[in-house]
């Protein structure tokens, strides 16, 4: 005797088609218990009887047969290989979309996990259950947050040396709105990449960025009001900073280096790239839309948060600031630099007074006192003595002291007496 193998649904029917048989069950009974509609009930009634009511007749014809939709198998060996020699440390879904892009092959990335899987090629990644932490819904609308962090990595492998990816994430949305290699977390790279997103998308509501010396002044700050020039900056930009306490609470960007670590450390080297110049250019162009397209979400809200920039000068805003005191010869040091006022001035400039240098992002230096930009030129190093007129004018008037045969003085002059005594 062959023996068959039902599904519990065929069995069902076996039950149903005896009750049928037996006419205890109208053929529409029959239909409507099993949810088939009446043709289907009808067709699947003709054949049972015409088996001699065999239950078998009531199993699926392609049970145990190969799927109609099947892959070639030859197709599926011609992607293993070419994973095995092009892509051999991609994963399967990564893969697959290389495959697809690059090779014209495509193979769905189960059927390509499955048979690198069994070529050996793959290896099955154990759950990982992470520690858990409070769920923070997504900020309603795009720009009202966004997240921003530096990852350090070898980004061109060991075609150059190690640099630092900078990425700010929508948290509305998971777009990335910025994404841009430099060579480490300085506040001249945070800065230049804040002015590229902002230039394109406007000021948003708030940054979620961590506790790092670039975003906070963590010694000798317990009351808050020592600021870097980050915050300096977003502060004048009407920005606000709030700093994160954990890794796990800006997971958005956190995650996002997970992938970019894994998908941009591999396209930078199929497109044979190793410069950040030229790997910047890419970002832009080619790697950042095709990872908004797959990754990003639609936000609860409709509309742009994000602010005009109309009345802020970037330039001006996003530069390094630090004062310094005019000296007595009217210069003023800078780092190593030494810079010489010039005798015309659009305002009052004497010494000891505070006056701010920023230097910009473009490496020039502007000196500003008040609001007010001040004229100046660079030394190579201090003056010895400035020019006696010029210091003339410029020396602060002493206190006007009176000579010794001025009519004041004689006014005031002692008269001695002298007096005699009688007896």
């Amino acid at each position: 005797m062959e023996a068959v193998t039902m599904s519990r649904k065929e069995l069902s029917q076996v039950a149903v088609f005896s009750q049928l048989r037996e006419g205890t069950m109208t053929k529409k009974e029959a239909a409507v218990n099993l949810g088939l509609s009446l043709r289907h009930m009808k067709r699947k009634w003709s054949a049972y009887k015409a088996s001699g009511y065999d239950p078998a007749s009531l199993v699926h014809k392609l049970r145990g047969a190969p799927s109609n939709h099947r892959i070639d198998e030859e197709l599926v060996t011609q992607a293993v290989e070419l994973v095995k020699t092009k892509y051999p440390d991609f994963g399967p879904t990564f893969a697959a979309e290389k495959l697809a892009e690059q090779d014209k092959l495509v193979v769905g990335h189960d059927t390509l996990r499955r048979a690198l899987i069994a070529a050996g090629v793959w290896t099955v990644h154990g759950q990982h259950h992470p520690t858990a932490h409070p769920w923070r819904e997504r900020r309603a609308a795009r720009g009202e947050l966004v997240q921003g962090d530096g990852s350090p990595h070898a980004w061109f492998e060991d075609r150059a040396p190690k640099c630092t990816l900078i990425q700010f994430i929508d948290d509305a949305t998971s777009e990335v709105v910025e994404l841009e290699l430099a060579d480490g977390e300085s506040t001249h790279a945070l800065m230049t990449a804040t002015r590229h997103y902002l230039k394109r998308s406007g000021r948003p509501g708030a940054f979620y960025v961590d506790r790092g010396g670039v975003f906070k002044v963590n010694i000798h700050n317990a009351n808050n009001d020592k600021v870097t020039q980050y915050e300096r900056a977003l502060s004048e930009l009407d920005i606000e900073l709030i700093h994160a306490r954990s890794p796990q609470a800006k997971g958005r960007v956190e995650r996002g280096f997970q992938t970019h670590q894994d998908r941009l450390v591999k396209e930078l080297r199929l497109a044979g790239i190793s410069t950040m110049a030229e790997a910047n250019v890419f970002i832009r162009k080619v790697y950042l839309p095709k990872h908004n397209r797959k990754f990003a979400v639609t936000a609860r809200q409709s509309g742009d948060a994000h602010r005009s920039l109309e009345g802020y000068d970037l330039d001006t805003i996003l530069a390094t600031k630090e004062q310094r005191i005019v000296t007595n010869d009217l210069t003023i040091q800078y780092k190593t630099r030494w810079f010489q006022l010039s005798p015309k001035q659009p305002t009052i400039v004497r010494p000891k007074h505070v006056v701010t240098v920023s230097e910009h992002l473009d490496g020039h230096i502007s000196l500003q006192h008040g609001r007010t930009s001040l004229n100046f030129r660079e030394v190579a190093k201090r003056p010895a003595r400035l020019p006696e007129p010029f210091l003339h004018r410029l020396t602060p008037r002493l206190p006007w002291k009176p000579p010794a045969n001025h009519p004041w003085r004689n006014q005031y002059q002692p008269v001695t007496v002298l007096l005699s005594t009688a007896r």
